[in-house]
């Protein structure tokens, strides 16, 4: 097999060999399982920044021990739940949320952090989209789009939203939620005490 010198910053490279030593591992075999992931990425249709994405989600997925379930399983399990007990199954989003907001306020301490987060692994996110912009006096309008299909995921998703907001110090004045995954929400900043 024929080697060829890549360019790559000093610094990242030193780095690099620090750890892959660290490990047992050669740099020509990393090197190689990178350029392969990449370039998979890239065939496969996605922007060559996805792979970072991948990685930022990796830790997050480990972080919250999350396993991947088919969105269609979710959405029946929660339909159920709801039909079933509606008051446990929203203490139970609630509970997500504060878990979740707990989480995200150790990795992102503002708000604007957590919008770059979100920025960073939003292409491997079922979210598609999260639209803030400045609404009426001191209130924002935020616009998230993709959060479930039925009605009882997008509740579900709102109210794990709104908890996340107010760790991050925002009263939710007004929050709807439409069946297939759009929640629009006005809320205002207030300082914490």
């Amino acid at each position: 097999m024929a080697r060829v010198n890549i360019a790559a910053d000093a610094e990242l490279i030193k780095e690099l060999e620090k750890e892959v030593k660290s490990r047992g591992y050669t740099i020509f075999a990393v090197t190689n399982i990178a350029l392969k992931a990449i370039l998979e990425l890239l065939k496969s249709g996605e922007d060559s920044t996805t792979l970072q994405n991948l990685v930022e989600m990796y830790k997050i997925t480990k972080d919250l021990d999350i396993i991947p379930i088919p969105s269609w399983y979710i959405e029946n399990l929660v339909k159920l739940a709801y039909e079933k007990d509606s008051k446990s199954f929203q203490d139970i989003c609630d509970g997500t949320g504060e878990q979740l907001s707990s989480y995200l306020k150790s990795r992102a301490s503002s708000f604007e952090d957590l919008l770059n987060l979100y920025s960073e692994i939003r292409g491997v996110l079922p979210i598609k989209d999260i639209n803030v912009k400045k609404g009426s006096g001191d209130s924002i309008d935020i616009r998230l789009t993709g959060t479930g299909f039925n009605i009882e995921s997008t509740l579900c998703a709102g109210r794990v939203f709104k908890k996340i907001l107010e760790a991050y110090s925002f009263e939710v004045i007004e929050m709807t939620t439409s069946p297939g995954g759009i929640i629009f929400v006005k809320a205002k900043y207030s300082r914490p005490t």
